[in-house]
């Protein structure tokens, strides 16, 4: 019995993985926003130039995300499905992220699914390309869950990836994860 709630937990950490990476990558074909969409794909181009961020070029966020667009291009070569792509799996990450530790604290299959599949439709696809306040929020909202799991199990591990993400979260852009950030710390304090 054990085995089939198991494999029918991965069955839908699959189908999770395969919405919520689709249904982004669908709406970041739609339509372009020149002056929303192509601010990524310029810096990262630029650093590809070998043009820094701060020191060669202006950007008005933080640097990560245009270093990450940076590489995906280097991966996927550089066109428009790079920049969907890299939308995308953080989508995923996201969207598998919250199911996972949903399941982790305890709540049943189908609900953590059901969430998780709404906040993969809600969490990228309003932008559907890179955009630095949507990875800030959604990493931030990783440190969160991570946060609440650490408190739950008492995981020293848990409290050593905490940093990390926020870290990451703040790097992508400063609000709203200096807000979120300073929230956790006051907590942990707590």
């Amino acid at each position: 019995m054990k085995k089939i709630i198991k494999d029918y937990k991965i069955l839908l950490l699959v189908l999770l993985s395969f919405f919520s990476f689709s249904i982004n990558y669908y709406y970041g074909n739609i339509g372009v926003f020149p002056i929303d969409t192509f601010a990524f794909f310029d810096t990262a181009y630029n650093i590809l130039l070998d043009r820094h961020p701060f020191k060669d070029v202006w950007i008005t966020t933080g640097p990560l995300v245009d270093y990450i667009q940076a590489a995906f291009f280097l991966i996927f070569g550089l066109k428009w499905s790079s920049l969907v792509i890299h939308a995308s799996l953080i989508n995923l990450l996201v969207s598998v992220s919250f199911y996972l530790i949903l399941i982790k604290h305890g709540l049943n299959a189908f609900l953590s699914f059901f969430y998780s599949i709404s906040l993969a439709v809600l969490c990228y696809t309003i932008a559907g390309t890179p955009f630095a306040y949507i990875h800030s929020y959604a990493i931030s909202l990783v440190s969160i869950l991570i946060f609440t799991l650490a408190i739950k199990n008492k995981s020293n591990l848990l409290w050593f990836f905490l940093p990390f993400s926020m870290v990451v979260s703040f790097l992508c852009m400063q609000t709203p994860s200096a807000y979120i950030n300073f929230i956790l710390i006051f907590f942990s304090l707590v």
